[in-house]
């Protein structure tokens, strides 16, 4: 019988997991990233130099290699890629018209309205003066945004009129056709919500409640699973999200939502087909919910008939960005102490002593961050707690 193939799109820090599962699992793992020294490489059973929004020449290579199953993880930018890729060699997977509705932020409301699924106002628009329109109806505060991209890039909340005309442009370069989505702003916590859909069913396994940094709203500095909400919102959490997923097509896969609540009901932000960042879909979601989605992905994509979500549990973990003040570090401390106690699963600074920390303006630009995990949040909480109290640094 002849080793399956898998063609991961993409070789950052960040796919790392889903590659080595894949070979874990024991499948020939080809791996294309624009980046010749993508850390990918190491893992892959072959690295290839393509960019990986170029589609045509990913489908010839897919090809040409015999491949079995595509997989886009990560990041939304090549879920279409991998869309396009299924239906050119009837691969099974996610199809171009289900992945526009999950990376097209207008396309997704505009495919929900009339399906009693909470959102807040909004308008595609193109100038200050739609902006200003929109404001009129709606009032503050707002929220401007791209209508395909990640990462909190361009996103930002409005509040007064010198914001927007701060901030428009901004929002509207990183547009690819020049127009973007303006919201309301719907008060309360935000959380996200992981799930896997399974023959169009999507089973909702953990829900983090988030808080923010206090200079931007709209960039998370924390993540806790799973939240202290009544059951009547966890159950309309559940509801709500396993809804969206399956009206908007997504047959098998992982999807990674993010809502606001408003008292106990959800409204929705937005939702991905494919995994949260930071290690939430490679180490946090199996850990909470005893489900390998990784695992439960490649299955599904190679089309085994047979499988089942097994029932999940409901542990805890705690993804915390680390808030320091800007400047340029003179030492970092309590790095040595965190291990020794073993108190995190994982941590990283994303500087070193030398560099100049400033306010992180984007998910990316964030300056470290660590993950607790644990079976409650009385027991993660504190862990998570103890760390700040011991990570310092020294400015000069």
């Amino acid at each position: 019988m002849s080793r399956k193939k898998a063609l991961i799109l993409g070789g950052s820090v960040w796919q790392l997991g889903i590659i080595q599962r894949a070979a874990d699992l024991g499948l020939y793992v080809v791996v294309a990233d624009i980046s010749a020294d993508a850390p990918g490489r190491n893992l892959a059973h072959e690295f290839i130099v393509l960019d990986t929004n170029n589609k045509e020449a990913l489908t010839e290579l897919a090809r040409e290699r015999n491949i079995d199953i595509v997989i886009a993880e990560q990041t939304d930018r090549v879920v279409p890629v991998a869309a396009y890729i299924n239906q050119k060699l009837g691969l099974y997977g996610i199809l171009p018209e289900v992945a526009y509705r999950f990376t097209d932020k207008y396309a997704m409301r505009n495919h929900l309205v009339g399906m009693d699924i909470p959102m807040p106002a909004y308008q595609e628009i193109e100038n200050i003066s739609e902006a200003m329109n929109f404001i009129a109806l709606h009032g503050y505060p707002v929220v401007l945004k791209p209508k395909n991209s990640q990462a909190s890039l361009g996103v930002f909340r409005i509040s007064h009129g010198s914001d927007l005309q701060k901030y428009f442009n901004e929002t509207k370069k990183i547009s690819t056709d020049g127009k973007i989505l303006i919201e309301e702003f719907i008060e309360g916590i935000e959380i996200t919500v992981e799930g896997f859909s399974l023959r169009g069913n999507c089973h909702i396994l953990a829900i983090s409640e988030k808080e923010h940094y206090p200079h931007n709203e709209c960039v998370a500095s924390r993540l806790a699973y799973q939240p202290r909400f009544s059951e009547l919102a966890i159950a309309n959490i559940k509801k709500t999200a396993s809804q969206v997923v399956e009206m908007l097509g997504l047959v098998n896969g992982i999807s990674h939502a993010e809502y606001r609540m408003c008292g106990d009901i959800p409204f929705l932000v937005e939702v991905g087909a494919r995994g949260g960042g930071n290690r939430i879909a490679s180490m946090i979601v199996p850990h909470v919910s005893g489900v390998d989605i990784y695992e439960m992905l490649i299955r599904s994509l190679l089309g085994e008939d047979n499988l089942e979500i097994p029932e999940s549990r409901w542990w805890s973990a705690i993804l915390e960005f680390f808030r320091f003040e800007p400047g340029k570090i003179k030492a970092i401390h309590g790095m040595d102490e965190v291990r020794k106690e073993n108190l995190a699963e994982d941590i990283s600074l994303g500087f070193k002593v030398g560099d100049t920390l400033n306010s992180a303006t984007d998910d990316r630009h964030r300056p470290g961050y660590f993950i607790v995990l644990g079976k409650d949040r009385d027991e993660t909480d504190a862990r998570s707690k103890r760390i700040k109290e011991l990570i310092r640094l020294e400015y000069e």
